[in-house]
């Protein structure tokens, strides 16, 4: 207790100036005994019991206080610290994709196969691929010995590598992934490795190396999340990887699983390893960290609440609440009888004792009704941080999973398999429908992936057959088919579509040429039921009742985890939060179906390119219900 007293000192000064009145309290009851027990004796035993439940009530609004406001603090450290890592490893599991879906490209293959590629088109081959993936700042190729055939990076001057990492993609039939110091980027202090062998005629040929760009995807992260000199990091057993301030590289951070601990007597810490994503989760030891410094608390919890508002408080507070009104009620009791008393009696020492007693009974009135505003102000803060920070959490996620989706319809365009294929007149469904599937089961959060020529004919499917054949109609599609530039992109509207069992999802399309001609066209199908509602499920704060709410600028319900709210509905819900323009973000208190909420929309910010430098305009909105 006397270290969160430190750390909260207007807590520190309220619980002495309690202290104070009731040694004041004390000291007036025993001047009235003294002067006037004779008369008034009944009235001072009482005032010596109402001091006694007055030094409770102390205790236990000592201990409200600390106890709110640590939560509060501790709630949105565990938020942030979770959000950190459970990001990262969402992004990392598309690395372990990414590399699986690259190692068997034919253009790879034939290049270190056979004479028939050139080291200038092998490079542009990996700059086409890297332009669709900005998350990566090297791409190696290498034979079994470790010698470089080619890499996309031409500043970093490697020719072979002695890293172990090689050695256990040729050992192993899945990705290998590792953070280290390694020769494949010298000029790297560290670097994330993501490896997969490469094969041709069930023979190793070589082993395919993504770098990632690890403390330039934490930078964002960290900006995006980090206020009031937070240090968030992330750190494994060898100390931090990265954090969002370098000084803070000399603080001593272990995981621990605790609510929170106190670092150096300085900063309040918390600490959250990854619950996973579809199994993955990352290099095992990693965690992240969240650290507030105390002095920023200071600053952040001596406001009061300036306008009434409905009552936050738990049935605990208001116990408090309800014990302090009938300690002024004894206390005015009190006086009242005193003076009663004294004017029947004509015993006039009572006087100045009701007159401090009075006096008294203003400065606990004062005192309560301040700390009880403060605790208001801490729970009411607490609620409207949870509401806006699970917004922005799950619309962030929402952003860089559909970037996802961006890229890999652009990446899958490129296979040479697929242009040659749809170049021939004859193309072989059963060798597109293969490799279709290959790509689906490295990439899980579709539901079926499908090509189709320059007549919209589905050729190919990773899933269902059974539209292979049927002639599209799509609108999204003709402008596929009349784009040229292999950076674009085209996406569905959030609608009902036969390729999702009538259900509504965004299908992402991607061009796929042949030289300078365009042969069709490679969509893919998203499974938003599922993985929308598992972004709102991880987001939403799993110590509150409420629900979420994805939704487009028409109000029209993309995902939620309200069990009576459909898809494609329209929200019943005031314009202003679907207006956000520049603010981004807006809470308020509202009811619903007969429930008080505080309501929280987030707006749609886009993630790296996507939204941001693509022309693709879709603005969407994330609403936290958070039930008072």
């Amino acid at each position: 207790m006397n270290q969160l007293l430190d750390i909260f000192p207007f807590i520190k000064q309220t619980m002495l100036d309690l202290e104070k009145q009731n040694k004041f309290l004390n000291k007036v009851t025993l001047t009235g005994k003294i002067n006037a027990l004779h008369v008034a004796g009944n009235l001072f035993e009482f005032t010596d019991k109402t001091a006694i439940v007055f030094d409770e009530l102390k205790s236990e609004l000592i201990h409200a206080l600390l106890n709110e406001n640590i939560k509060k603090i501790t709630n949105e450290l565990e938020f942030k610290a979770k959000t950190t890592i459970d990001i990262l490893i969402r992004n990392l599991f598309e690395r372990t994709a990414d590399v699986g879906f690259f190692s068997i490209d034919s253009v790879i293959i034939n290049f270190l196969t056979t004479d028939t590629i050139s080291k200038d088109t092998m490079h542009n081959h990996l700059m086409e691929y890297a332009s669709k993936y900005s998350v990566y700042n090297e791409i190696i190729i290498f034979d079994t010995q470790g010698n470089v055939q080619i890499n996309m990076n031409r500043d970093n001057l490697i020719q072979k590598s002695t890293d172990p990492i090689i050695e256990d993609a040729l050992n192993t039939n899945d990705y290998v992934e590792k953070y280290s110091t390694t020769d494949i980027f010298a000029s790297q202090e560290k670097t994330l490795v993501y490896a997969q062998k490469i094969r041709h005629n069930s023979q190793n040929i070589g082993v395919l190396c993504l770098c990632f760009k690890f403390e330039d995807e934490l930078e964002s992260i960290f900006k995006n999340l980090s206020h009031n000199n937070e240090i968030l990091s992330i750190s494994g057993n060898l100390g931090i990887l990265a954090t969002n301030q370098k000084s803070s590289k000399n603080i001593p951070i272990k995981f621990e699983d605790k609510k929170y601990t106190i670092v150096n007597k300085k900063y309040v810490s918390v600490s959250k390893q990854t619950s996973g994503y579809q199994g993955y989760s990352g290099i095992s030891d990693w965690y992240a960290t969240a650290m507030q410094d105390t002095i920023e608390l200071v600053k952040e919890n001596v406001n009061v609440a300036n306008k009434d508002k409905k009552n936050l408080l738990n049935q605990e507070l208001n116990d408090i609440i309800e014990k302090a009104n009938d300690i002024i009620d004894d206390i005015a009791d009190v006086i009242i009888n005193g003076e009663l008393i004294a004017c029947k009696q004509k015993v006039y020492l009572l006087t100045p004792i009701l007159d401090n007693m009075r006096s008294i009974s203003t400065e606990l009135l004062s005192s309560i009704k301040d700390s009880i505003r403060n605790l208001e102000v801490v729970v009411e803060e607490g609620l409207i941080h949870d509401a806006k920070m699970a917004s922005h959490l799950a619309i962030d996620i929402m952003d860089r999973s559909l970037y996802e989706r961006a890229n890999d319809s652009r990446w899958w365009a490129l296979t040479p398999l697929f242009e040659d294929e749809l170049f021939s007149d004859t193309p072989d469904s059963t060798k597109l429908n293969a490799t279709l599937k290959y790509i689906n089961d490295l990439y899980t959060v579709y539901t079926n992936i499908f090509i189709y020529d320059k007549n919209k004919k589905v050729i190919a499917s990773s899933t269902d057959s059974s539209i292979i054949g049927n002639t599209l109609s799509q609108e999204y599609l003709e402008k596929t088919l009349f784009n040229t530039n292999t950076q674009n992109y085209d996406v569905s509207d959030f609608e009902n579509s036969s390729l999702y069992r009538d259900k509504a999802t965004y299908i992402y399309s991607a061009t796929i040429k042949k030289s300078s001609a365009v042969v069709g066209g490679i969509g893919v199908v998203f499974d938003s039921e599922v993985e929308f509602r598992e972004m709102l499920n991880d987001s939403f704060p799993s110590s509150k009742k409420g629900f979420m709410v994805f939704i487009d600028k028409d109000k029209r319900i993309i995902s939620t985890n309200h069990s009576s709210l459909k898809i494609l509905d329209i929200l019943d819900i005031d314009e202003k939060f679907v207006a956000l323009k520049d603010a981004h973000s807006i809470y308020d208190y509202l009811t619903y179906d007969d429930k008080e909420y505080i309501v929280a929309s987030v707006s749609s910010q886009g993630y790296r390119e996507y939204k941001t430098k693509d022309n693709y305009v879709n603005a969407t909105f994330c609403l936290t219900f958070i039930e008072i």
